[in-house]
């Protein structure tokens, strides 16, 4: 296996995820290969690895996913969060899961990434370029009322008055959008959501368009609070009446290497246990 270079991501706020990390590079080095891993190498050149083993929950999983996915570098990601509805193999199957990868045994999923760009005012050329695997979020910092003026393509969809938008992927449907009231979606589906946060109005729902669309969201001129767009909670912006928030499916997506983990049926019955009547 040498010639073979592998990226190494840990949660360093987690004790147990560097502690997996140390201990695989050690491996790794020993069977002849190359380990990239902070802070010896940058993240530029951790992402052009030839695959990317990740230790965290999803929070971890969606800002490698961010890192690499330009490149086209696989992720293979370890679970050692609370939920890990992203992630893939558990720490005591990880030597089983990373050789499966070394060898070329993995099954690679594709999954949608977003891309964000934000218009200040009237200005046609975007300030700043967002990229999200969960969702792309216009929300109010200060959990008030915003009035968001929505249109898909040239076709305009409503002005929510509401605590803000989330614009999520099927990837995204599991996190924000289904606190929201958005549905579970399959990650192989070929669609983009739109669903409004608290809106007030009982006919706002979530509506699923193709992923072919684009996206606007509009601060209305009656908003007054703060108000801020964030990617995938994690990188986030302020805005003003009058910006634009545009959102799209990248022009690439993310690779997650599969090594026999859970399927996206097996997680929503053994991590939500969903649809089991409650027994008295």
């Amino acid at each position: 296996m040498s010639g073979k270079i592998v990226g190494l991501l840990a949660n360093d706020s987690k004790p147990a995820a560097l502690e997996a990390a140390m201990g695989l590079a050690k491996v790794l080095i020993q069977r002849g290969v190359a380990v990239r891993m902070p802070p010896d190498y940058t993240d530029d050149e951790i992402a052009k690895s030839d695959f990317v083993v990740v230790f965290g929950g999803d929070g971890t999983v969606l800002s490698a996913a961010r890192l690499v996915a330009a490149h086209g570098t696989p992720l293979l990601a370890i679970h050692l969060g609370r939920f890990g509805f992203v992630t893939e193999a558990a720490p005591e199957n990880l030597e089983a899961a990373v050789t499966a990868a070394l060898q070329g045994h993995c099954e690679v999923h594709e999954r949608m990434l977003l891309a964000g760009a934000l218009y200040r005012g009237d200005d046609p050329m975007p300030e700043t370029h967002l990229l999200a695997m969960n969702d792309v979020v216009v929300a109010s910092g200060a959990v008030r009322m915003v009035h968001v003026h929505t249109r898909v393509g040239e076709h305009a969809i409503a002005t929510y008055a509401a605590d803000g938008v989330i614009v999520s992927s099927p990837t995204g449907s599991t996190g924000y959008s289904l606190s929201a009231g958005g549905p579970l979606v399959h990650p192989d589906v070929r669609t983009l959501m739109i669903t409004p946060i608290a809106p007030h109005t009982l006919s706002a729902r979530t509506l699923l368009v193709p992923d072919t669309e684009t996206i606007y969201l509009t601060i209305e001129a009656q908003t007054r609070d703060a108000v801020a767009v964030t990617a995938d909670g994690q990188t986030g912006l302020s805005l003003s009446p009058g910006d634009t928030v545009a959102v799209s499916r990248a022009p690439y997506n993310v690779r997650l290497l599969a090594a026999g983990g859970p399927n996206f049926y097996q997680k929503i019955r053994s991590r939500w246990h969903y649809a089991e009547r409650l027994s008295g």
